[in-house]
């Protein structure tokens, strides 16, 4: 990306988060988000076709560069997955206001958005090696069992994360204490936080 296009972008993530901490995603609008911004509404649609999408691009690229940092990290499978997920709670921590009230009783966009990014990072996880899921299940590929796995971790972690978040002051080491504790025992994790 050139350097001009970066920083458009770069402005408009910025605004973006910063307009949605005060505002349902839903309610802001295109010119909003340019004029904080400051650039044109044709600009905005060089990186959005929409304020949620653009809201919702903003938090990717922070997760992304989480994940990133996972799979450079060559500790143990269990460190390196315990390190990425204090990230993503202290990056969820960062955005709060944003994450409570729009994952909240099911989340939408959001709730697709953070199951997405369990699922993908499980399954890149799961291709380079890093992790395996040896759970035979009759009748089932291995396969199966392994977009089975990554779908329910997904899926479970984004609702302790809406539950945990429900708190009026979200903890870190609370959300560890619960979620390794539920945790299977197929899937790599340290057993204390």
């Amino acid at each position: 990306m050139d350097p001009r296009k970066q920083r458009s972008r770069d402005r408009l993530y910025a605004a973006a988060l910063r307009l949605a901490e005060d505002r349902p995603i839903a309610s802001l609008t295109v010119t909003q988000l340019a004029d904080a911004a400051g650039v044109h509404r044709s600009t905005f649609y060089e990186h959005a076709e929409s304020p949620e999408a653009l809201v919702e691009a903003a938090l990717t690229a922070e997760l992304d560069v989480l994940r990133d940092e996972l799979m450079k990290d060559r500790s143990d499978a269990a460190t390196a997955v315990a390190t990425v997920t204090e990230g993503v709670l202290h990056h969820i921590l960062r955005h709060v206001d944003i994450y409570r009230r729009e994952l909240a009783d099911g989340g939408g966009a959001l709730h697709a958005m953070l199951s997405r990014h369990f699922r993908s990072t499980t399954e890149t996880l799961l291709d380079r090696g890093r992790v395996e899921i040896a759970v035979p299940v009759a009748g089932a590929t291995p396969a199966s069992v392994s977009d089975a796995a990554a779908r329910f971790l997904a899926d479970g972690t984004v609702g302790i994360i809406d539950g945990w978040l429900r708190h009026p002051s979200p903890r870190v080491e609370d959300f560890l204490r619960v979620y390794l504790a539920l945790l299977p025992d197929w899937w790599p994790h340290r057993p204390e936080a």
